[in-house]
């Protein structure tokens, strides 16, 4: 299962931690750099990662579009 961690604290009322949920991610919640840096760490190095803003608000489609799209190794989405 890929993992996404969350980074900062999210937008009150949003829906990212659902939205990555609903995509399939395992979401963890990371504090500060430090403890995204070892979540990221723990991550097997087959899997797919994702580090998101936690202020990131989108529609659930460009998150899947820019997190999801399998014909990309590696990506970034400005916000994301």
């Amino acid at each position: 299962m890929p993992t996404a961690i969350l980074t900062g604290q999210p937008v009150p009322g949003s829906s990212i931690e659902g939205d990555l949920r609903s995509l399939g991610f395992d979401v963890r919640t990371a504090a500060d750099t430090t403890e995204a840096e070892t979540l990221l760490a723990a991550v097997p190095g087959d899997q797919r990662v994702a580090v998101v803003d936690a202020r990131f608000v989108g529609h659930p489609h460009a998150l899947r579009l820019g997190l999801t799209d399998p014909r990309f190794p590696l990506a970034a989405v400005p916000g994301a």
